[in-house]
């Protein structure tokens, strides 16, 4: 069964609460920099030393690729942000954390398993509770949606007839996630 709302974002603090700042300093600008060629507006005079849970989410629109290209420790370090994030506003943002929390396939995802790599058991079990949380709220939302939609039309829905596009998706990617633990 999913954690509610304030359990799944008090397990997520608290696993990464603790998470460092990279030591390098390569935060989700200096990411996002790279991203965009070089672009002089993005550099790590931005979050000196700032903790995930301190980005806005105006910081985290401006970063909306840093979670591809942050080196391990950051995307340690900011992940959380992005997923709470998606729990408190849903659809508000333009990274697809799902994307991030992919189960690595072919040869060039050694960079995504460096990433997961990294991760300490709390960690691991915070982000099977997203995606466990993330499913059964989709899952909803998609029931309700098509009852609604099929309602209209004088029929009646079921999830055989149209079940969550995603489910496939995330059960994959979350199936990677238990296996880790």
């Amino acid at each position: 069964m999913p954690a509610s709302y304030k359990a799944i974002l008090e397990e997520i603090t608290a696993a990464f609460k603790d998470a460092p700042f990279p030591a390098d300093g390569y935060d989700i600008y200096a990411a996002q920099t790279d991203d965009d060629y070089g672009d002089p507006r993005f550099t790590t005079e931005h979050l000196p030393g700032r903790k995930w849970f301190e980005v806005t989410d105006a910081q985290l629109d401006d970063c909306y690729a840093a979670l591809s290209y942050l080196r391990p420790d950051g995307w340690r370090h900011y992940l959380p942000a992005w997923m709470v994030r998606e729990i408190k506003k849903p659809y508000s943002g333009q990274v697809d954390v799902l994307f991030s929390l992919r189960k690595p396939e072919g040869e060039n995802d050694h960079v995504l398993e460096s990433k997961h790599d990294i991760l300490n058991e709390d960690q691991v079990k915070a982000i099977v509770s997203y995606l466990e949380f993330y499913r059964q709220r989709e899952r909803n939302i998609h029931a309700t949606h098509e009852h609604h939609r099929y309602a209209a039309m004088n029929m009646t829905w079921t999830e055989e007839i149209f079940p969550w596009p995603r489910q496939e998706r995330v059960d994959t990617i979350l199936a990677y996630w238990k296996e880790k633990l």
